[in-house]
């Protein structure tokens, strides 16, 4: 006598075209959580380095410091745009669709990110566009750990979606 847990995955004889449907594993749900968690606090992340730079531009002045201030206002705006994406629900476009504009947006947002980390350290030790940073105050601080974190988690999420867009095709 067979137990009903043997024959629980399987479908009824006669029930459709004799294929065999078979659920996610577990290791691909798993890891497709994961880029999930990975993708929103990413998301967050990279809206956080964009609040840190909008209020040093506005509220600590940079905004009269040339190039830097434009660079501030710039990363602001880029990292706006870039979480926006992040957050919207862009897979209704279609799942292929959906996970290329993530994986851009992504991307986009590792770029300010890195871009923003590396620029940081560059302008402690030696001066850059003109400007150099000292000490390391609570705006920087915050900045280092948010670009950090925005890169990490950004890319596991490239790392977990961009393979399964590559198939795919």
């Amino acid at each position: 006598m067979a137990s009903a847990p043997s024959h629980a995955g399987r479908i009824p004889a006669g029930s459709g075209d004799g294929a065999i449907r078979r659920l996610p594993a577990r290791r691909d749900r798993h890891r497709n959580a994961v880029g999930e968690i990975a993708r929103y606090l990413g998301a967050v992340s990279i809206l956080l380095v964009g609040a840190v730079h909008a209020q040093q531009y506005y509220d600590a002045y940079f905004s009269v410091v040339p190039t830097i201030g434009t660079l501030f206002l710039l990363s602001f705006i880029g990292a706006g745009i870039a979480g926006v994406a992040l957050l919207a629900p862009v897979r209704r476009l279609g799942r292929n669709l959906g996970d290329l504009i993530l994986v851009l947006a992504a991307l986009g947002a590792i770029g300010i990110a890195a871009g923003s980390l590396v620029s940081l350290l560059i302008s402690e030790y030696t001066p850059l566009f003109g400007f150099m940073e000292s000490g390391y105050r609570l705006a920087i601080v915050l900045a280092i750990v948010f670009d950090a974190l925005a890169t990490v988690f950004l890319g596991v999420f490239v790392l977990i979606v961009a393979p399964r867009l590559v198939r795919s095709r």
